[in-house]
């Protein structure tokens, strides 16, 4: 069985929020090492970018014990391509892309449930 989460997000939304409550949002929603990922000159559409991710995976998790925006880290994986660490757990089975153009970044988070391993499981199964 197959699961897609897709999200897509302005670029200036983040903008704002980040510009209106600066540090504040930043560390309520990223961690210290996305923020470092994204300290270069295009920094909004990269945390445009990982916002979209968040919400992507997220929409393939189980209803109940969701993780907020800062337990799921965008992170790069072994080969580089991005992977969700889930409070703390990397996400392996869980394949994901990220795009941005200007005004917008999108995500898309795929799994296959059982051809590579189960969904993500939370410690509280």
């Amino acid at each position: 069985m197959k699961q897609l989460g897709v999200d897509i997000v302005a670029v200036a939304r983040i903008r704002a929020l980040g510009e209106r409550y600066g540090e504040r949002f930043l560390n309520r929603v990223y961690s210290a090492s996305e923020l470092s990922t994204c300290d270069r000159p295009d920094r909004w559409q990269c945390l445009a970018g990982r916002w979209a991710a968040k919400e992507a995976v997220i929409k393939l998790l189980p209803s109940r014990d969701l993780p907020t925006l800062r337990e799921v880290e965008i992170a790069p994986g072994p080969e580089g391509a991005p992977i969700a660490v889930i409070r703390g757990t990397p996400w392996f089975n869980c394949s994901l892309s990220i795009s941005h153009e200007r005004e917008y970044a999108v995500a898309v988070a795929m799994v296959i449930q059982g051809e590579y391993g189960s969904m993500y499981e939370s410690g509280d199964s």
